[in-house]
């Protein structure tokens, strides 16, 4: 690995501000190559921003270009070959060894907006003042905000609102309306879940954690409550922005033609209809998991190296569950028109 002063002197990281910078290089992964090995193995350089800081590389463009970056060139302070492109790179280590470190592309870009908008805002800004900026991390590290269009990462920001909490506070109610959206900026939460014996706690969520943002788009009452275990500050963002900035860019829809050629390329059907309903009418060959126990089931009966798609009797509840499963790192989409559609469909087939 480098170290922090070291850092300073590569790019975009030298623009950054010198706070952020400890919390930037934690994000680095760091890779260590042979001679004759490509560094683009693994991905196509849209995935990761790749830096040489032991070693030469050569790389080859579909032009038929080729370029040599050594560790001890002022190239290497840049991003190995065009970043966010789609051209089609190839390299050979050209040294004995290398080492390269790697950062998500798509992290570094929308934290180079957050940057920005930090230096551009005022000293009274609810964006400036944190003691932490973990959470920042934990915001744009997530897979809904991945998934967002570099324009509309800032709007986030604009439009984020810090609340300061006690130790016991209860932020949502289970049953209630959803209204806001939270990431935690400094402390802990615990969150339950009503039983029949009265009170479960199913999780504890942690600084740069994003909750409360299911009920905003199910449209459907909260389905947990939510307490601060600690004293902290949140920063909330109203439903009507969230709706608009988020929701329409994270849930992919499907149609039903679209779904069933999907199942059939070995695509997971998951029904996230409650046990009852999956008994009255069910597509053969789903996997169930109710809505409410997504979060905690989805571990041991979903794959992440494998296309879901969420369905239910209606939109809304397997948006919100694509939303979910999306924020988890998923590759999930939503199937419009509901169990019914989709069966009726396979029976005209038939």
């Amino acid at each position: 690995m480098i170290t922090l002063d070291k850092l300073k002197n590569y790019y975009p990281f030298n623009k950054m501000e010198g706070k952020f910078l400890p919390l930037l290089l934690e994000q680095f992964t760091l890779y260590d190559f042979e001679r004759g090995e490509n560094i683009f193995k693994h991905d196509d350089n849209k995935l990761y921003a790749k830096y040489i800081i032991d070693g030469s590389v050569e790389i080859k463009y579909p032009t038929g270009r080729e370029k040599v970056v050594k560790s001890t060139s002022m190239q290497s302070y840049y991003p190995i070959g065009d970043v966010n492109s789609s051209k089609k790179l190839t390299s050979t280590i050209k040294s004995k060894s290398a080492q390269v470190l790697m950062i998500n592309n798509i992290f570094l870009d929308h934290f180079t907006v957050w940057n920005n908008l930090f230096k551009e805002s005022d000293k009274n800004s609810p964006l400036r003042g944190h003691k932490s900026y973990r959470w920042v991390v934990g915001l744009l590290t997530s897979k809904a905000v991945q998934m967002l269009p570099r324009g509309h990462v800032d709007q986030i920001f604009k439009n984020l609102e810090p609340i300061h909490t006690k130790a016991g506070a209860e932020i949502i109610t289970e049953g209630d309306a959803g209204d806001y959206c939270y990431i935690i900026s400094k402390g802990e939460v615990d969150v339950f879940k009503c039983v029949s014996e009265g009170e479960k706690q199913i999780a504890t969520l942690y600084e740069g954690a994003l909750f409360g943002e299911q009920a905003l788009v199910s449209k459907e009452p909260r389905t947990a409550t939510v307490r601060m275990k600690t004293d902290g500050i949140l920063m909330r963002m109203i439903g009507t922005k969230f709706s608009s900035l988020l929701k329409s860019h994270v849930v992919r829809w499907l149609t039903v033609d679209a779904t069933y050629e999907m199942v059939l390329d070995d695509a997971i059907l998951l029904d996230v209809r409650e046990k009852e309903e999956l008994e009255n009418l069910s597509f053969q060959g789903s996997t169930h998991i109710p809505m409410d126990k997504l979060r905690e089931q989805c571990e041991t009966k979903l794959n992440k190296e494998t296309a879901i798609i969420t369905c239910s009797n209606t939109g809304l509840r397997c948006a919100s569950a694509a939303f979910l499963l999306a924020t988890l790192g998923y590759d999930v989409y939503s199937m419009q028109g509901g169990v019914m559609g989709l069966l009726k469909l396979v029976e005209n087939r038939e």
